[in-house]
């Protein structure tokens, strides 16, 4: 019998030597898996039957002839024991006798062996089987089996039935076995390896991917790789190049943006590689990516930014170059001294230094340039070039940014702001008159509350809470009923261990020690308190806060204004006040804030909310509430959005992105001591600006009392000779409508819009959006009515 040496299957060069004296020889074959060239071993098979008939003799005899190692089994037991020893690459099962062999329990039992995946499973079935047309091989593939194998007691038929199975399924298996070693190599090398199909869909991604781009393989698989990619941060026209060349079947080189799952923008020099290119479509792409940092080899305990756990003894710091077009680029090296301790900033830098060293010219000028920023003090410090372009001409609203936040010589003002004795009252007919003072036989309760007081308290959860209302009712004393019902709602003084009627006399001195000037006063305390409230009501901060946490959140709230003098902080500086010389012109009014506050608290033992407070606790108290009333600071408002937006919220490319689904932040991740400071920052930096997210009553009343406090400053800054911080707050030029739209653009929306993002406020976000409209309403008709007023005077 005469049987080729080639089967023509695919990726074979040679396997079986069959010779015409009796097939009584075998030479050493080679399977072709690409460029592998694999080993083809000896045949291991099991034939398990119930017991010796023609079918299974027939099998034995053409297993041998194929110089296969075969074992015979009667029993599932002794099955499975060979099995586990040896690992069969072909095994079939004689299911004709179902009740003395189960064979479908027998398949899954083998199944459930690991390395399973890579044998055939065949089961000898009757001829009656194939006669039947109700698809009875589905149920045999359900169990496991690969395929089956009609009874045929022909040498010849079982013969060539063994001769197919091993040029088709045993050679697939073996190269599917081949290709472990090649994910395994894939996952243990250094540079990044993402495969997509034709339509870029990514199928694969190796460990290092998953480093480089902070993704998990699960995360990456059937995303569209092109959104790892943006436009904007390459040559517009790169990605048409990318396409040319694939068409093509050339490879591409070059670098191109990935972002991360953080939101950053990493260069990579990348290769796309086209492959299996049919009628100019690749069916597969290989994408492989440089891993940036050469001084190391790729671990799998390596660091995410950092990608080395190690600091750099030397870096590079490349300054010139000769060009591109076959000079060597001339680089000096900095070597800096090692350090045992190094901050973060640090790290970074030299990881672009490193970068620097491997990259082409663009990308070492680029990286120079985000070296300057990255060595200055100011990181987070916005620079002002000027207001967005439809509002080019809005000087109000440039007036407000810059009066803000600007560090100028004019200093800065903040929404949080401090007292000095000195500073004279504001005058206006809007002030709010100062209440009697209390004495502890007058100092009210719940219990005794009026009426209206109690119905209104009962609602004091709720965003649409009537401020202005509990101060009408109460005398101008909102701070004291609105504190009393919201620390009672969050069980204050079991967890501060105090009496009720300590924490009445607290809020009573505290209330006393705000002015009642038109804006900063005991309402404005009132509100951002129940805001705070608010806020810690919501399910994504009762699952991370504590009850520490919440205390210390509300106690910040009552404190964070405390003794304002109605003048914002460039007005003490530039009147030198003793506050500012105190506090050397940094953080004026939230150092005096939090500094009397815990001054009038300690020095009075009938209203020291943390008497009974153990030492480490209230050390841990007192620099969280400090930490929080400082963040209302507006000099440092861009530094903390920017923090908790790039631990907390999706980037802007991510939110422009909807193909890449951003991850959500885990309980565990956000309860780090870190994030938490981070939360509570934002947390009164919103409760503190509100009032373009409050109903539009409210929103109209804060508008006008803040825009009455400023204008009262700027009166008092040009009867002194002063310099005027913000001109715009003019009593004869100001509008109010383009202030509150300045500030809303400028400060409100990218804030909510994170915290919405982390905690669910769609009703605020409804608000700002109603307000919004309104002033602009508001403008216009302000502008109409000027117009034809200027129209009049000219005819």
């Amino acid at each position: 019998m005469q049987i080729e040496e080639n089967f023509t299957a695919p990726g074979w060069e040679k396997f079986w030597n069959l010779k015409q004296d009796g097939l009584d020889s075998k030479e050493e074959a080679v399977l072709k898996f690409g460029s592998m060239c694999l080993q083809i071993p000896t045949i291991r098979a099991l034939l398990v039957f119930s017991k010796d008939d023609a079918q299974s003799d027939a099998l034995k005899w053409a297993a041998e002839k194929l110089f296969c190692e075969c074992t015979m089994v009667y029993t599932p037991e002794d099955a499975t024991e060979s099995y586990q020893n040896l690992h069969h690459h072909l095994i079939f099962i004689d299911s004709r006798q179902s009740k003395t062999l189960d064979y479908t329990a027998l398949c899954r039992t083998i199944h459930s062996i690991q390395g399973s995946q890579y044998s055939c499973l065949v089961a000898v079935v009757k001829k009656s089987a194939v006669d039947k047309e109700d698809g009875s091989i589905v149920s045999f593939l359900r169990s496991g089996f690969t395929r089956w194998f009609v009874e045929n007691h022909n040498l010849g038929v079982c013969l060539n039935e063994l001769i197919q199975i091993h040029h088709t399924d045993i050679s697939y298996l073996l190269k599917l076995r081949a290709s472990q070693a090649l994910f395994s190599a894939l996952d243990s090398c250094r540079e990044g390896i993402i495969v997509t199909n034709v339509d870029h869909s990514i199928q694969y991604a190796n460990k290092a991917s998953e480093k480089l781009l902070g993704y998990t393989a699960e995360d990456l698989c059937g995303k569209d790789a092109q959104t790892l990619c943006r436009a904007e941060s390459v040559k517009a026209d790169i990605p048409e190049s990318i396409n040319m060349q694939v068409k093509k079947g050339k490879d591409w080189e070059g670098t191109l943006f990935h972002k991360r799952k953080s939101g950053e923008n990493l260069p990579l020099w990348s290769r796309i590689q086209p492959v299996e290119i049919y009628s100019e479509q690749a069916e597969h792409l290989i994408h492989v990516n440089e891993f940036p940092f050469n001084e190391r080899p790729f671990s799998t305990e390596t660091d995410l930014l950092p990608f080395v756990k190690a600091p750099r003894k030397g870096s590079c710091d490349v300054r010139s170059f000769s060009g591109e077009t076959g000079l060597n680029r001339r680089q000096s090296f900095a070597k800096f001294h090692p350090m045992t301790l190094e901050p973060p900033i640090t790290k970074v830098i030299n990881m672009i230094l490193a970068t620097q060293e491997h990259s082409p010219l663009f990308v070492v000028q680029a990286l120079d340039r985000v070296l300057d920023i990255l060595r200055s003090t100011d990181i987070y410090s916005p620079q002002f070039t000027g207001l967005r372009q439809n509002q080019a001409d809005d000087q109000v609203a440039s007036d407000l940014f810059s009066g803000l936040i600007s560090n100028s010589k004019q200093v800065i003002r903040r929404f949080s702001h401090e007292a000095f004795k000195g500073v004279p009252s504001c005058g206006t007919s809007n002030t709010q008159t100062t209440p009697p003072p209390l004495t502890p036989s007058t100092v009210p309760t719940l219990a005794n509350a009026p009426p209206r007081v109690k119905e209104l308290l009962e609602i004091v959860h709720e965003w649409h809470y009537d401020v202005f209302e509990i101060e009408r009712v109460t005398e101008k004393r909102p701070l004291l009923w609105v504190g009393m019902a919201v620390f009672a709602s969050f069980n204050s003084c079991n967890i501060l261990s105090c009496d009720e009627s300590v924490l009445r006399n607290w809020l009573t001195l505290m209330e006393s020690n705000y002015h009642p000037n038109p804006y900063h006063n005991s309402t404005h305390a009132a509100d951002v308190l129940q805001a705070t409230a608010y806020f810690l009501k919501k399910p994504r901060l009762k699952a991370i806060f504590d009850p520490i946490d919440e205390i210390v959140s509300l106690v910040a709230a009552v404190i964070h204004d405390v003794d304002h003098p109605g003048r914002n902080s460039a007005f003490l500086c530039n009147t030198g006040s003793e506050l500012a010389i105190l506090y050397n012109d940094l953080s004026v009014l939230e150092s005096h804030h939090s500094a009397l506050a815990f001054r009038l608290t300690i020095g009075n033992e009938t209203a020291n909310i943390f008497h009974n407070v153990n030492k480490d606790s209230y050390k841990e108290m007192r620099r969280s509430i400090i930490d929080m009333v400082l963040a209302t600071e507006m000099t440092k408002h861009f530094e903390h959005l920017s923090k908790f937006v790039n631990v907390f919220t999706k980037s802007v490319e991510a939110e422009e992105d909807e193909s890449l689904e951003p991850a959500s932040p885990d309980l565990s991740a956000m309860s780090t001591p870190e994030n938490i400071v981070l939360v509570k920052r934002i947390l009164i930096k919103c409760a503190d600006v509100s009032n373009p997210a409050r109903p539009l009553n409210s929103c109209k009343e804060w508008a006008s009392r803040i825009a009455e406090e400023y204008m009262s400053q700027t009166d008092e800054e040009k009867s002194k000779g002063l310099p005027i911080v913000m001109p715009a707050f003019d009593r004869t030029k100001c509008s109010i409508p383009k202030s509150q739209m300045g500030f809303t653009d400028y400060f409100v929306n990218d804030m909510f819009d994170a915290w919405d993002a982390f905690c669910d406020v769609p009703e605020l976000m409804e608000n700002i959006k109603t307000n919004y409209e309104y002033w602009k309403e508001q403008e216009a008709l302000r502008h109409k009515s000027s117009g034809a007023q200027e129209s009049t005077s000219n005819t």
